[in-house]
């Protein structure tokens, strides 16, 4: 989803300097590119100030970084929880928190967490992962109440089951994909792109009057009651 947003913020016109732990397979043409550990405060806060240098201002921060992870409450070791909530929730607090400190500085600015369906409700075999997400969430409504004045918006956009390289394991196997698909009711997953709508949305004045949100981008799963214990056989499980 991180590659769909800098696409898709890149051909409306913003000037993008994407980050991330890993290489990527394709860029586009004028967008800049630094290797990142988000869950490093010296490697995002290096990284925000050379933005700033670059552009003379920074206007919007996705965080979109996160990875997977996880078990059962009583089997998930310590390191497996803290390595989870260093990229999923740390990331995101550390880089709202420096993008702020300048925006604040300029006079507002726009901060998008992505969240995800799991930062609502629990599931078995995912507690790393659910904690950091409901973290995200708690995360994002704070820091939107504490910088309003200084017309810094922050929201969340919450992602419900999206065809990425994640879920590559699902994916391929169409017995785990059939009891997923059957409780959205749009009757598929989402496309990286297919998020990159609201995302500029939150960045833009369109949105102007819209902080401490989180936008549901899930295909209706929440709303048709979320998830069933035995119904969806999580990733975590498969890795």
């Amino acid at each position: 989803m991180g590659g769909a947003i800098v696409h898709g913020l890149t051909e409306v016109g913003v000037r993008v300097f994407g980050a991330d732990v890993h290489e990527p397979k394709s860029f586009p043409a004028g967008a800049e590119f630094r290797k990142v550990d988000v869950s490093s405060e010296a490697g995002v806060e290096a990284l925000v100030d050379e933005t700033c240098r670059h552009f003379g201002r920074i206007d919007i921060m996705v965080a979109n970084a996160a990875i997977g992870g996880g078990a059962r409450a009583e089997e998930e070791t310590l390191a497996g929880f803290e390595q989870v909530m260093a990229v999923n929730a740390r990331g995101p607090f550390l880089c709202g928190r420096a993008a702020a400190r300048r925006m604040i500085a300029q006079g507002g600015g726009s901060i998008i967490n992505v969240a995800s369906v799991l930062s609502f409700i629990g599931h078995p075999t995912a507690i790393s992962y659910t904690s950091s997400k409901g973290a995200v969430l708690q995360m994002t409504r704070t820091m939107a109440i504490e910088w309003a004045k200084y017309k810094v918006r922050v929201n969340a956009i919450a992602p419900g089951f999206f065809r990425t390289p994640l879920n590559q394991a699902l994916l391929d196997s169409e017995e785990f994909m059939k009891p997923i698909y059957a409780k959205i009711p749009l009757g598929r997953g989402g496309e990286p792109p297919e998020i990159v709508g609201t995302v500029i949305y939150l960045a833009s004045d369109a949105s102007r009057f819209v902080t401490g949100s989180a936008l549901l981008v899930d295909g209706g799963e929440t709303a048709a009651g979320g998830y069933t214990e035995g119904v969806f056989p999580f990733i975590f499980d498969l890795l």
